[in-house]
């Protein structure tokens, strides 16, 4: 709720822009036959190509569009669009073979649109493609939490540095030392957001979550982040401590299952007192 309203108004009008761009690019050009260097413009600007990709009903991810086109796991580069006209003819049939027909009826029909089946069409895009933008933002929350306690260790002294081994933390000789973090590494096979070096010689292993449903904290807690616990507890014992930093929604038996398995949990609301913790140690 705290969440300004206008954040969505400006991913509505930030989208909008880019559709509009988008038809007004692609005017006269014809799908069976379409001039290459028109449509690989498109392709080459990213706010085109999303909007593009949206167009398909429903949307199709860069991912899968890449895989469908050219039916591997070879992804679509800038420089293979700049040197290769078909891939760039591909991606465009592709799309008007999954045009939407509710949105884009003219595309099946091969036909002009009409002014107010063009202005139905924008407005309409431009708000899935808002939404999606907007709750992948909002998915990112889980990187701001992370950053508010980079902040506050900095604030105490503490030192950030970058991990040894290319970041893949394999024994206690790449641990970090009391009053340093790691950002984000591979501890013993297994991601962590922060690793936080203490003075007893222990090491907290942090991993910032935030959810917006109980049921989606199952999945967040349970089978990503207690699973971690359980496999650094037998990799380092007590000399590593689990830690999630959670923010959101989550369910009460999710979390005393996480705990059970030897994940502890700091609530963002609370994070002086996991601070103040973490200096007395």
């Amino acid at each position: 709720m705290k969440e300004p309203r206008d954040r969505y108004l400006a991913h509505i009008s930030e989208r909008q822009a880019a559709i509009q761009r988008l038809f007004k690019t692609l005017s006269g050009v014809d799908p069976q036959n379409p001039d290459v260097d028109v449509v690989r413009e498109i392709l080459l600007d990213s706010a085109l190509l999303d909007a593009l990709r949206y167009v398909a009903g429903p949307p199709v991810s860069e991912d899968d569009l890449n895989v469908l086109v050219t039916r591997s796991t070879a992804r679509i580069t800038k420089t293979r669009l700049k040197a290769e006209d078909g891939l760039v003819q591909s991606v465009l049939q592709l799309i008007c073979n999954m045009s939407d027909p509710i949105r884009f009826p003219w595309i099946d029909d091969r036909r002009t649109p009409a002014p107010y089946e063009l202005k139905h069409a924008i407005r309409a895009t431009a708000a899935l493609h808002a939404t999606q933008t907007l709750q992948t933002e909002r998915r990112g929350y889980g990187r701001a939490v992370e950053k508010v306690l980079k902040d506050r260790l900095l604030d105490l002294g503490y030192k950030q540095i970058k991990g040894p081994n290319k970041n893949q933390i394999t024994s206690p000789s790449h641990w970090p030392a009391a009053k340093t973090f790691y950002g984000e590494c591979v501890v013993y096979g297994r991601k962590a957001d922060i690793l936080i070096g203490l003075a007893d010689g222990r090491i907290v292993a942090v991993e910032a979550k935030d959810s917006a449903s109980a049921l989606n904290s199952i999945k967040r807690v349970l089978n990503d982040t207690a699973a971690k616990a359980r496999h650094w507890g037998t990799k380092a014992g007590e000399e590593i401590v689990p830690v999630a930093l959670l923010s959101g929604v989550f369910g009460i038996e999710s979390l005393k299952s996480a705990q059970a398995s030897g994940l502890y949990l700091v609530w963002t609301h609370e994070l002086d007192s996991f601070v103040a913790w973490l200096s007395a140690q």
